[in-house]
């Protein structure tokens, strides 16, 4: 049996990586760091760092604090970062995971912002067993305490701009007698609850909420405020999918958020 032809690995320019793995140690460290440190931690000797560094501050990449001698990231840094911003498209950054989602999972994958009107669809993939359904479309607007994506991207908004909505919806629900799942909310204690529940979880989920015979999962995608950029939702009828919030399903979720979260700048604060 012939052997597969080995790929050859992509040739880069050595000293460019080296140099970025120190921009890496200052762009991860909450300060200034001495050039002991940036050596321990990029693993580099002393001396190799410091020629480094000093290339770094001529370019005003990285900057020498004249009291201390620190070193931390300078305003280069921050150009690049912003221009980064600018150009971002969470469209690009989320399109191949959601591809891979579907395929994976097997159900629709929702990309969902928080719009003007409140949680809106504005892009989605199919999977296998994905089947049309005509409530949740690319441009729907979907109600909070109903839908996966309405309770993920509410519990990560502002309380001032929530809680009108939530009482809205409340009232709705009381008029209406359509709060028959088993877990929606009745009153705005609950609603408060079932957010902290989701911020603590990292997932929401609706079993049921907008169509009957579906379950979905919804994971936020943050952006490098630890603002909620927006977030990817997976439904599908109940059964076609493991919809535990710690399911092999939700853990494929959570681990494409994460990376596009990353993407976008995003670093979760260390668990205290």
């Amino acid at each position: 049996m012939a052997q597969a032809t080995k790929k050859p690995a992509r040739k880069g320019v050595q000293s460019i990586e080296v140099g970025f793995s120190i921009l890496a140690v200052l762009t991860s460290a909450a300060r200034p760091l001495p050039l002991k440190t940036i050596s321990q931690m990029s693993g580099l000797p002393p001396s190799k760092v410091h020629s480094y560094l000093v290339s770094f501050t001529a370019l005003d990449v990285v900057t020498q604090h004249s009291d201390t001698g620190h070193y931390g990231l300078g305003p280069v840094a921050l150009k690049l970062g912003l221009a980064f911003l600018d150009q971002f498209d969470l469209f690009s950054a989320t399109r191949p995971a959601m591809a891979e989602l579907a395929d994976g999972i097997g159900v629709t994958v929702f990309l969902g912002v928080w719009g003007n009107r409140g949680p809106t669809i504005i892009y989605r993939a199919d999977g296998p067993l994905s089947e049309t359904v005509l409530d949740i479309r690319v441009g729907s607007v979907l109600p909070i305490l109903r839908s996966a994506v309405g309770r993920n991207l509410a519990a990560h908004m502002p309380d001032s701009i929530i809680r009108p909505l939530v009482a809205q919806e409340l009232s709705h629900f009381m008029l209406t007698g359509t709060a028959d799942t088993i877990d929606d909310p009745h009153t705005l204690m609950t609603a408060e609850k079932m957010f902290e529940k989701v911020r603590a979880d990292g997932i929401s989920r609706v079993r049921g909420g907008l169509v009957s015979d579906y379950s979905a999962l919804s994971v936020p995608i943050f952006d490098y405020s630890g603002a909620a950029y927006g977030a990817l939702t997976i439904m599908g009828r109940y059964n076609s999918f493991d919809d535990s919030l710690n399911g092999d399903a939700a853990i494929r979720l959570k681990t494409a958020c994460a990376s596009i979260s990353a993407t976008c700048g995003y670093s979760p604060a260390p668990k205290v």
